[in-house]
């Protein structure tokens, strides 16, 4: 599987390994770029960063649906992200302070991106695809 294919297209099976290399790199990613913008542009980081979560989001969800498949499952499990999207780009990054001001919405929806994020977490990290071909392709090496 070619990066393109891996990283643009929803088709085909990985397994757990690739998943979590590209979790690895995604997070760094993220972490590497919030910090520079945050030095670079501390009054303008709250706006550039949910743009850069955007760039970054379709590689990830792409990756995603491959787990999925691998474990026999649909793209529609990908749903399972949405909460877990609204919470990242709700949570009050630059003032902790603004944590005791939540409201509830605003808990509630960490809940079930918390939920979501566990969920997708054990089933695409941790527990093993199926053996052998499935329909959705060849069994990942």
């Amino acid at each position: 599987m070619s990066i393109k294919e891996l990283l643009f297209s929803f088709q085909g099976r990985i397994g757990r390994k690739v998943y979590w290399i590209w979790n690895a790199v995604y997070y760094i990613l993220i972490l590497g770029f919030s910090m520079g913008i945050n030095q670079i542009f501390p009054a303008y980081s709250h706006l550039i960063l949910p743009v850069f979560l955007v760039f970054v989001l379709i590689p990830d969800l792409a990756i995603t649906a491959k787990r999925w498949h691998d474990r026999g499952k649909s793209n529609w499990w990908l749903l399972l992200n949405i909460p877990v999207i609204i919470g990242r780009m709700t949570v009050p990054a630059n003032d902790p302070s603004q944590l005791a001001q939540s409201t509830t919405l605003q808990m509630v929806s960490s809940l079930a991106a918390l939920v979501c994020g566990m969920w997708i977490l054990v089933e695409c990290g941790f527990l093993k695809g199926e053996d052998g071909d499935n329909s959705y392709g060849a069994e990942p090496k």
